[in-house]
């Protein structure tokens, strides 16, 4: 029996940073996706491999305490521990240890600060749970998906692994999730093709803080308070074209305020000027920053903001809010 499950990439589009601080955050999954296929072996050994994660291929094997590399990869520990560890929760959960072949390919750029690790535990749990008999909620999923990234990182506010199991807008504050209504956002994200330490990022914004908190606090609330803003304008009765106005200033206000804060670089800010220059309603970066991608909104414009986007020396990705997360793509008996 095999399963093929997948899972989207999740962007933040409001609130980076100032949730470090117990202010709320608003993400969205999406439209790329990873796509992991399980399938049952005769012996007890667990294969991984990896066709396509935006570097080069890597296939590993391991049973009991041996793990063998047939191929040469970078960060193969790295996407290693998250598959592995899905699987174990997987199997824990289900209370049934069996041998398993995992193939992944994704369309999620690794390290660029949209969710590729959280994305590949969910479609794992969601491929190996399903391959097991176990029917998980979506938000069961996003649990495990959770518990994989603390067990990995040591440290994850949960954001990445529910948007990606449960897809959609999620409004996140101080570790509780509440689902915003569906509304079609035409997007297009811009890779630097660097990626930025979060936790240095995270560090450096603290140690400005702590020297300047009558600066920063005041930066910090009004995030919190842009945040509240998005959401009355995403659940408003507002037509489609007010609220991608709104939407696109407050990016754009968004911005500024986490360039004030210095995770911004010259890249992301060459990639935001000119999206907004070719006709988005408004750009920011998604993430971290200090690196990794900055996204648009831009109806109607998606293909010139694209261009754009090349131009000043990053890889745009055209895509939209993806409605579903986790998704069974099919079951072969």
């Amino acid at each position: 029996m095999r399963v093929l499950a997948s899972a989207p990439a999740k962007i933040i589009l409001f609130g980076e940073h100032s949730v470090v601080y117990g202010k709320p955050a608003i993400a969205a999954a999406i439209n790329l996706r990873t796509y992991v296929e399980a399938e049952l072996r005769d012996d007890k050994k667990i294969r991984i491999e990896a066709h396509d994660i935006k570097v080069p291929g890597l296939t590993v094997s391991f049973s009991e305490n041996e793990i063998y590399f047939e191929s040469d990869y970078g960060k193969a520990a790295e996407v290693l521990s998250y598959v592995r560890q899905a699987i174990e929760l997987a199997m824990e959960e289900a209370g049934v240890r069996r041998g398993i072949n995992v193939s992944i390919t994704s369309q999620i750029p690794v390290g660029a600060g949209l969710g590729s690790s959280a994305a590949v535990a969910v479609a794992t749990i969601g491929a190996v749970s399903k391959l097991l008999g176990l029917e998980l909620t979506r938000e069961e999923v996003a649990k495990l998906g959770h518990k994989v990234e603390l067990l990995v990182q040591g440290a994850s506010s949960g954001i990445d692994p529910t948007v990606s199991a449960i897809g959609g807008f999620l409004y996140y504050e101080k570790g509780n999730f509440e689902h915003l209504p569906f509304m079609e956002l035409p997007i297009v994200v811009g890779y630097t093709g660097s990626s930025g330490s979060t936790k240095e990022l995270v560090a450096m914004v603290r140690r400005r803080y702590e020297s300047m908190p009558e600066l920063i606090v005041p930066i910090l609330n009004a995030m919190g308070k842009l945040v509240e803003k998005a959401r009355e304008v995403i659940t408003s009765e507002l037509d489609e074209e007010e609220k991608f106005a709104k939407l696109g200033e407050l990016m754009n206000i968004n911005h500024g305020l986490l360039d004030a804060l210095g995770v911004s670089t010259k890249k992301l800010s060459e990639l935001v000027y000119a999206a907004r220059t070719a006709g988005a309603l408004g750009a920011k970066i998604t993430g971290a920053g200090g690196g990794g991608c900055m996204y648009a909104l831009a109806p109607g414009r998606q293909r010139e903001v694209a261009t754009a986007i090349t131009i000043a020396g990053g890889t745009p990705m055209i895509t939209e809010i993806s409605r579903e997360g986790l998704r069974i793509e099919e079951v072969m008996k």
